[in-house]
C-alpha cells in the first residue's frame, strides 16, 4: 500500500476565489478549492525517471514499466498498432495517442485511514480534433470495492469527458475510507489526437483547521493548532498542521510495536519505521524551518532565545542569520545534521528543510563543521571548545551526541529512496568516512555508541513533540532507542566502535588513509599503471609495468573505474586480468573502438577502458588497492584531455585513495592523443619491497621551532588604507601586513577573500573594506570566519587591486563581525562599485535573471531588477527615449559568477543542484538575497556568491504555445537554426556530425509538434531546392512521423530561393488549408544580396473557404559590418549595421504584394525573422504601408522574442495587411528559446560527455535562438461578442475560454469589458453568463 505524500496548502488567487463563488451557482466548473488541504498522494509525471515510462506500439507492443511502484497501466484493450500510437510519460504529462481503446492506469492502493474531507483532482487536456466516441473516464475504489465513474458537465454519464473538452479539472469529493484506488480509462482513434493527463492529486484533512490564537510563547491550547508569529528577524508565520493529543504512541507505533515484540528483522522494522514517520510528513520550507526552530530548540530558561546546538549556549531567536543578518558570525543560523551537500543540495527536497536535523548553530560553528563525518576528532575547536575537529571529522560535546546519532538515524530510515516524486536520494550512514556529494555520511558505529552514552533527556523529548506538531511526524528514536540497536547493531557486530580517548576510529575500508605523510603511500608492489591516455573519441587506454626482477602472475589483479565521484564497491567498473607479465614488460588496456595505435596488442575492455577525464582509476591486488590514480571521491578534470606516463624514477604504484590526488609528482604529462610512448616503459626494474617491512616515519609529534609569518619590520595596515578612495591603490607596489577575516575561499582564483572586521572600518564610504588575496602558494587555504594575519605586496593587476601573499597564513581564530553593506538595483549614477571591491554585498530586493548566455562556458549570467528592454525595440533609434532607457539599462545590470575562470566546467552551481537541461536557470526567474563578495575581472564588475542561490521559478517554462481564443486557422513562423542535412553532409552550417543532427531535429520536430499550426513560416533552412532529399522534405517528414499520418505538405517552387547557403520555406496541413495560385517570390533588388528571397503563398481555409496569404522572410542580419558602407554602415544609433538594406526589402516587400495583386489575397500576413527590432527603420516602413504590428497589439511593450547584451526585443515579427487585422484573434510569442541558456542547444563542442547528455533534452527547449510567433485568425459571418470558439453562439466553452484568459491576466483588452463599466474584472464573467445563446449555457 502507499504511504502518504508531504502535504502541502491549495491555494486559489482572490480573483480566483470571486469567479468561483460568482460561478458556483450557475455552473460546475472544473476548480476545487480546499484551503487548508492536505496532500495526501499526488503524481505529476514530471519526474526525469518516468520519462518514456508506458507503452509504444508497433508490431508488438513494447511496455517498460521498470521502476515504476506507484502506479500501472493496461492496455490490453488498446490497439496500438503503429510505433506512433502509444500510452506513455512524455515530455512530463501522460499521454495517450491514438489508442483506439480503453488504455487504463490505475493507482497504487492509497491509504487513507483516519483522514476525512478526501478529495480527488485529475488535470487533463487533449489535443486535435476528438469526436464523441473519444473519451476520458476518471474513477476512484473505496476500501477495495467497485470502481465509481466520476461525472462532468463536459462528459456523459457514461463517460467523464467526451468530444472536445480542451482542458479540465476533474475533481470529486471521495466517502472516508481506509484505502482509496484511483482509475483513469481514456480512448481515441486518431494521429493526431492524444489525451494528457497532467496531474492526479488526492487531498484530505488531517486534523482541526481552525486559526490558533498562537503566538510564540510555547503554550498549547489542547483543540487549538498553535500559530508562531513574529518569532525572528525576516522569519514567515508558521501555523501547526497536528495537535498534541493528536499522538498516541500505542496507536503510532502500532505496527512497529507488533513488529519488534514478532522479532522481525531490521529490514522488516526499518521499512515500517520509515512508512510511519513519512505518513504525515508535512514539508515545510526552508524560511519556515527558520521559525519552527524557535520553537522547537527554545530555551527552557529563556523563552525569547534559543540554545545553540554545538555552543549550548543560549542566543536571542532574533539574531538569526536570515538576509542582512547573515554575514555576522555571532549570529545563529539552521545546521544541517546530515549535511545538505551528502544527498539532498536542493532547497526544494524535503530532507533540505526537515527540522528533525535541522539545529540553531552559531554560524562560525556551522561553517566549521561544514559536511564533515562524526567521529572521535583530535583538537578543540577553538570558538567551542566542547567540540573537536580534524581534517575529516567532527565530534560534538558529549551532552549532545546523542542527539546527534538519533538525527542521523533518522535521516537514514525516512530518506530511503522510495519517493520518485521528491527525486529523493537513498541517504546511507556507514562505517567510514565518506567523500563530499556522497549520498552517504558515517561513522555509523560511532554514532551507535554515542547513542548509548548520551541517552534521550527531557529537552530532546519535548522537541520531538513540537516537531510533530509542525512538521506532523516523529523521530522513533527518541520515542523507542532500542529501535536503534534493532535496526543498526548487525553493520556494527564485532567492530570496534571507537576510542573514547579520541583519534579516528579504526579503518576506513580503505577509502582514506590518514598516515601523517603527504596523502602517497607507497603500494610495496613493483607492478603499477605506467601510462594513462585519456585521448578523443574513444581513445582510452592504460598501460601497466612489471618493475620487479622476476615475472609476475595477473591472476589476482584487477583493474576498476569508478564514474563521476563514486565509491561504493557497487559502483566499480572491474576488470580481471590474466597471464604472466614478464620482468620490464608491459601490458596495455584500450577500449575497442580506439585507434589501432591503441588497441593493437592491447587487452580490449570497452567497459572498464570507458573513461574520462574526471574519473577515477585503480590498480588493485585481490581487495587491497596498489595503485590508485585519480581523485577518489570527487568529481575533478584532474585528466582530461591528457596523456601521462610514470616517471622512470617511480619504482612501485601509489597506495592511498586520495580525494586530491595531484599527477606533477609522480607523472610527466602529454598533449592529448600522444601515444608515442604506449606500449613500452623506461622503468627501472628493483627488487619488490616487503609492504610488510617496519619503517621509521617522522614522528609528527617531535617539536618544530614556529615560523613568524610576517616581517615585524613591516608596517600593519587596514584595507581601507590599502584600497584608498581612487581606482588605485595609494600603497600600490609596496610590502604591508594586513590582518581580516576570511569571506570567502576561491581556489580556483587561486586566492580568498577577506573584509576588515566591522570594529576596524574607517567610516568612508568611498573605500573598500575588502580585497582579494592572491595565494598561489597556499596548500591549505584557511577556511570563512576565520581572523587571519598576513604579509603580502600590494598590486594592481588589470585594473583589480591585489593583495599577494608573500608569506604564510596566521589564523588568529574566529573573526569578529564585518560590515554589512546593501545595495539596490538600478544603480544611481553616482554608485561607485569600485568602492566596495572585494567586500561581502547582499540585495535584500527580488532580482531577475537577465542574461544566461554565458552560464554553460563560463558560470555566469546578470540579474537586474526588472526585465530591461532593447532601447529601439521600445523608441525609435536616437530619440531622447531610446537613449535614456539605454542609459538606464547599463544600470540595471550585475554580473554573477561561478568564481572560476575555466570554461566549460561540469558541475555549475547555479541554481542550487547544479546546471542540467531538467534543472534550467531561466530568464525572468528571480533570485531572494542574493549576497556575495564584489569582484573585478575581465573588465567587469562581478559579484561571486558566499551562499546557495535562492531562485524562485517566476518563468517557467511551458508545454505548449498559450494561446488566449482558438479560431479557422492557426498560423507560425519559426527560424530553426541552420537545418541543413545535405546533400554533401556535414555542411558549413548547423550540425557537424550525424549525431549532432539527430539531436537538432528532435528538437525542431518536437518545437513543430507542440506549435501544431496549421500553416509554418520556416527561416534559416538549408537552400537545396524542394525534392525529395531536400532538407524541407526530411523535416516535414520527420514532424509527419512524430505526428502520425501525412499531416504536414511543403510549399514546392520549381527553383532554389536564390543562391544564399539558407532560405525561407513554408509547411501547411492539407486538412485545414489548401493553397491556391503559385507560389510569389522575387531574386531582384533588394532580395539579390543579403535579405534572403521571401516565399508568399496564398491559402484557402478548407472549413469556410477564406483566404488569405502568408509572405514568409528572412531579412539581412546585423552581422558582418566590415563589409557595410555608406547607409548600411553602423551609425551607432543601436540598429546596427545593413539597416538600409533590411529598410529597402521591407519596402520590397510591399512592391511585390501591389504587384502581385491578382494572383495574392489581399489579406496579408508578414511573417519571420527581420533582424530589425520593433521601432526600427525597417519594422516603421511596414506599419507605415498600413501594417499592424501583432506582436504589440496582443503582447504589450514587454512582447520579446530574442535576447542580445541582456536586454529583450524580437527580430521575430507577425504584421498584417488592413483587410486582415480584424480577423486576427490573437498572437502570442511561445518562449522556449530566448530564455534558455545556450548550452541546452543540441551541439556537443567544448562540452564533456557528461555536459552532452545532462545538458540536451529532445525537447523544443533551446531548439532554436529565436522564439517563434504564433497567429490565429478567424473569419466569422458575423463576428458575435462573447463568441469565444468561433461557433457563432455563447455557450459553457466561451464561458471557460474567457475564464482561462482572465486568469492568465491575457483579458485586459476593453473588447472583454461584457458589463459596459469601463474596466475589465469578474463582474464581467457574470455578464457574458447573461450572453448565453442557450438556457444554463449549455453547449449544443
Amino acid at each position: 500500500m502507499a504511504k502518504l505524500g508531504r502535504q502541502g496548502r491549495a491555494k486559489l488567487s482572490k480573483s480566483a476565489l470571486c469567479v468561483k463563488l460568482i460561478l458556483g451557482s450557475v455552473l460546475t466548473l472544473p476548480l476545487s478549492f480546499n484551503a487548508f488541504s492536505d496532500v495526501i498522494w499526488e503524481e505529476n509525471f514530471d519526474a526525469d525517471a518516468l520519462d518514456g515510462k508506458g507503452a509504444i506500439g508497433g508490431e508488438t507492443v513494447t511496455i517498460d514499466m521498470d521502476g515504476v511502484s506507484r502506479w500501472s497501466i493496461d492496455v490490453t484493450d488498446a490497439d496500438l498498432s503503429a510505433v506512433s500510437d502509444w500510452f506513455k510519460v512524455d515530455g512530463g504529462q501522460l499521454s495517450a495517442r491514438d489508442v483506439d481503446g480503453d488504455a487504463v492506469w490505475v493507482s497504487e492502493v492509497i491509504v487513507v485511514n483516519g483522514l476525512t474531507d478526501l478529495q480527488l483532482d485529475v488535470e487533463v487536456s487533449e489535443s486535435g480534433t476528438q469526436e464523441d466516441i473519444d473519451y476520458v473516464d476518471v474513477m476512484y475504489s473505496v476500501d477495495g470495492g467497485e470502481f465509481v465513474l466520476v461525472t462532468n458537465a463536459l462528459g456523459t454519464d457514461i463517460h467523464t469527458l467526451i468530444d472536445d473538452y480542451t482542458s479540465v479539472t476533474v475533481n470529486s469529493a471521495i466517502p472516508d475510507a481506509s484505502t482509496v484506488q484511483i482509475k483513469l480509462a481514456m480512448k481515441n482513434n486518431a494521429g493526431t489526437e492524444s489525451h494528457f493527463v497532467n496531474s492526479v492529486v488526492l487531498s484530505g484533512s488531517t486534523g482541526s483547521e481552525g486559526e490558533g490564537e498562537g503566538g510564540d510563547d510555547g503554550e498549547t491550547s489542547e483543540d487549538t493548532l498553535r500559530t508562531l508569529t513574529e518569532t525572528c528577524f525576516n522569519c514567515p508565520d508558521l501555523t501547526a498542521v497536528k495537535l498534541p493529543s493528536d499522538y498516541v504512541e500505542a496507536d503510532y507505533y502500532a505496527q512497529l510495536d507488533t513488529a519488534i515484540t514478532n522479532n522481525e528483522s531490521a529490514e522488516t522494522l526499518k521499512a515500517l519505521a520509515q512508512n510511519i514517520i513519512s505518513l504525515d510528513h508535512h514539508q515545510l520550507s526552508y524560511s519556515e524551518a527558520w521559525t519552527a526552530l524557535t520553537d522547537t530548540d527554545q530555551d527552557p530558561a529563556n523563552p525569547d532565545n534559543v540554545v545553540l546546538f554545538y555552543m549550548g549556549t543560549s542566543l536571542a531567536k532574533f539574531s538569526n542569520g536570515s538576509g542582512t543578518q547573515s554575514s555576522n558570525q555571532d549570529n545563529w543560523n539552521r545546521e544541517h545534521v546530515w549535511a545538505n551537500s551528502h544527498g539532498f543540495s536542493s532547497s526544494s527536497l524535503a530532507a533540505y528543510s526537515d527540522i528533525h536535523h535541522l539545529r540553531p548553530t552559531d554560524i562560525s560553528v556551522n561553517g566549521s563543521r561544514g559536511n564533515l563525518d562524526f567521529d572521535f576528532s583530535d583538537g578543540a575547536l577553538p570558538e567551542a571548545p566542547a567540540n573537536s575537529i580534524d581534517s575529516d571529522s567532527f565530534e560534538p560535546r558529549d551532552s549532545v551526541k546523542g542527539d546527534v546519532a538519533r538525527a542521523m538515524f533518522y535521516m537514514d530510515v525516512r530518506y530511503d529512496g522510495s519517493d520518485s516524486s521528491e527525486s529523493e536520494a537513498d541517504l546511507v550512514l556507514v562505517d567510514r568516512l565518506t567523500s563530499t556529494d556522497e549520498a552517504a555520511q558515517g561513522k555509523l558505529c560511532v554514532l551507535l555508541q554515542w547513542h548509548e552514552s548520551d541517552p534521550v533527556d527531557e529537552f530532546e523529548l519535548e522537541r520531538n513533540s513540537k516537531v510533530f506538531e509542525f512538521q506532523g511526524n516523529r523521530n522513533p528514536f527518541i520515542d523507542k532507542p532500542e529501535l536503534a540497536s534493532l535496526i543498526f547493531n548487525a553493520s556494527c557486530d564485532g567492530t570496534d566502535a571507537g576510542d573514547s580517548d579520541g583519534g579516528d576510529t579504526g579503518e576506513d575500508s580503505g577509502d582514506s588513509v590518514d598516515d601523517g605523510t603527504d596523502g602517497s603511500t607507497g603500494s610495496g608492489h613493483a607492478v603499477f599503471i605506467s601510462e594513462y591516455i585519456e585521448g578523443s573519441s574513444f581513445n582510452k587506454a592504460v598501460e601497466i609495468y612489471n618493475g620487479s626482477t622476476e615475472a609476475v602472475d595477473l591472476s589476482n589483479y584487477k583493474l576498476k573505474l569508478l564514474s563521476n565521484g563514486a565509491t561504493s564497491v557497487g559502483d566499480e567498473k572491474v576488470l580481471e586480468l590474466s597471464g604472466t607479465l614478464a620482468s620490464g614488460a608491459v601490458a596495455t588496456f584500450s577500449h575497442a573502438s580506439a585507434e589501432d595505435a591503441l588497441t593493437t596488442g592491447s587487452t580490449l575492455s570497452s567497459f572498464v577502458m570507458n573513461f574520462n577525464g574526471d574519473d577515477y582509476i585503480e590498480l588493485s591486488y585481490g581487495d587491497v588497492t596498489i595503485d590508485a590514480v585519480g581523485t577518489f571521491g570527487v568529481k575533478t578534470n584532474w585528466g582530461k584531455d591528457v596523456t601521462l606516463v610514470r616517471k622512470a624514477s617511480i619504482t612501485e604504484g601509489n597506495a592511498t585513495r586520495n580525494a586530491a590526488f595531484d599527477p606533477d609528482s609522480e607523472w610527466d604529462s602529454y598533449s592529448q592523443n600522444t601515444y608515442d610512448y604506449f606500449g613500452s616503459h623506461n622503468g627501472s626494474v628493483v627488487d619488490p619491497t616487503d609492504p610488510t617491512d617496519p619503517t621509521d616515519p617522522t614522528d609528527p609529534t617531535d617539536p618544530v621551532d614556529p615560523v613568524d609569518p610576517v616581517d615585524p619590520t613591516v608596517e600593519l595596515v587596514l584595507i581601507s588604507e590599502l584600497q584608498g578612495e581612487g581606482d588605485v591603490s595609494p600603497i600600490a607596489d609596496t610590502t604591508v601586513i594586513i590582518e581580516a577575516v576570511v569571506t570567502k575561499v576561491a581556489e580556483d582564483l587561486s586566492g580568498f577573500f577577506v573584509q576588515e572586521e566591522a570594529a576596524d572600518s574607517d567610516g568612508n564610504d568611498a573605500t573598500s573594506e575588502g580585497v582579494f588575496v592572491y595565494a598561489t602558494s597556499l596548500e591549505t587555504f584557511p577556511m570563512v570566519g576565520d581572523l587571519v594575519r598576513m604579509q603580502g605586496d600590494v598590486v594592481e593587476y588589470n585594473d583589480l587591486t591585489e593583495f599577494v601573499l608573500s608569506g604564510d597564513v596566521e589564523v588568529l581564530g574566529a573573526g569578529g563581525s564585518i560590515l554589512y553593506t546593501e545595495l539596490s538595483m538600478p544603480f544611481s549614477t553616482d554608485t561607485n562599485l569600485e568602492a566596495y571591491e572585494g567586500m561581502q554585498i547582499t540585495f535584500t530586493q527580488s532580482l531577475l535573471v537577465n542574461d544566461v548566455y554565458n552560464l554553460g562556458r563560463y558560470g555566469q549570467f546578470n540579474v537586474g531588477s526588472e526585465r530591461v528592454m532593447i532601447p529601439t525595440n521600445q523608441y525609435p533609434a536616437g530619440t531622447a527615449e531610446a537613449i535614456a532607457l539605454a542609459e538606464q539599462n547599463a544600470l540595471n545590470t550585475l554580473l554573477v559568477d561561478d568564481a572560476s575562470n575555466s570554461q566549460n566546467l561540469d558541475g555549475i552551481p547555479f541554481p542550487v543542484g547544479g546546471l542540467t537541461h531538467a534543472n534550467p536557470l531561466r530568464l525572468g526567474d528571480t533570485v531572494e538575497n542574493l549576497t556575495g563578495v564584489m569582484h573585478y575581472s575581465f573588465s567587469e564588475y562581478q559579484l561571486l556568491p558566499v551562499m546557495d542561490l535562492e531562485l524562485v521559478r517566476t518563468n517557467a517554462r511551458t508545454a505548449y504555445p498559450l494561446i488566449g481564443l482558438t479560431g479557422d486557422v492557426k498560423v507560425a513562423s519559426f527560424n530553426v537554426l541552420n537545418y541543413f542535412d545535405g546533400p554533401d553532409f556535414p555542411t558549413s552550417r548547423g550540425a557537424t556530425n550525424e549525431f549532432e543532427l539527430v539531436r537538432q531535429e528532435a528538437k525542431i520536430v518536437a518545437a513543430l509538434a507542440a506549435m501544431d499550426a496549421d500553416v509554418v513560416g520556416l527561416v534559416e533552412v538549408e537552400n537545396d531546392g524542394h525534392g525529395e532529399d531536400s532538407a524541407i522534405a526530411t523535416l516535414t517528414a520527420a514532424v509527419n512521423a512524430e505526428m502520425g499520418g501525412d499531416v504536414y505538405s511543403y510549399v514546392s517552387i520549381s527553383e532554389a530561393l536564390g543562391t544564399d547557403e539558407i532560405a525561407v520555406g513554408m509547411i501547411y496541413k492539407p486538412a485545414v488549408v489548401t493553397p491556391f495560385g503559385n507560389a510569389v517570390t522575387s531574386s531582384e533588388s533588394p532580395f539579390d544580396y543579403g535579405n534572403r528571397q521571401p516565399l508568399l503563398q496564398s491559402f484557402t481555409v478548407n472549413a469556410n473557404g477564406e483566404a488569405f496569404t502568408l509572405a514568409v522572410n528572412h531579412f539581412k542580419s546585423k552581422g558582418s559590418c566590415s563589409s557595410a558602407t555608406g547607409d548600411n554602415a553602423d551609425s551607432g544609433d543601436g540598429q546596427g549595421c545593413w539597416n538600409a538594406l533590411r529598410t529597402d526589402a521591407a519596402n520590397g516587400l510591399v512592391a511585390i504584394v501591389e504587384n502581385n495583386s491578382d494572383t495574392l489575397s489581399d489579406r496579408l500576413l508578414i511573417m519571420g525573422d527581420l533582424n530589425a527590432y520593433a521601432a526600427e527603420e525597417p519594422i516603421l516602413a511596414l506599419e507605415s504601408a498600413g501594417y499592424t504590428n501583432l506582436v504589440n497589439t496582443f503582447g504589450g511593450d514587454s512582447a520579446y522574442s530574442y535576447t542580445f547584451g541582456g536586454e529583450l526585443g524580437y527580430l521575430d515579427h507577425a504584421l498584417s495587411s488592413p483587410s486582415l487585422t480584424e480577423y486576427v484573434v490573437d498572437a502570442t510569442v511561445w518562449h522556449i528559446n530566448a530564455d534558455e541558456p545556450r548550452v541546452f542547444d543540441y551541439n556537443e563542442e567544448y562540452k564533456t560527455d557528461a555536459q552532452i547528455t545532462d545538458y540536451y533534452g529532445a525537447d523544443a527547449y533551446r531548439s532554436s535562438d529565436h522564439d517563434p510567433v504564433l497567429v490565429v485568425l478567424n473569419f466569422p459571418d458575423a463576428v458575435q461578442p462573447g463568441d469565444f470558439d468561433g461557433d457563432n453562439d455563447v455557450d459553457y466553452n466561451d464561458i471557460m475560454a474567457f475564464y482561462g484568459l482572465f486568469l492568465s491576466g491575457g483579458a485586459s483588452d476593453l473588447q472583454y469589458d461584457f458589463n459596459n463599466d469601463g474596466m475589465v474584472n469578474f463582474f464581467d464573467l457574470n455578464a457574458l453568463m447573461t450572453m448565453c445563446t442557450r438556457a444554463g449555457c449549455a453547449v449544443e
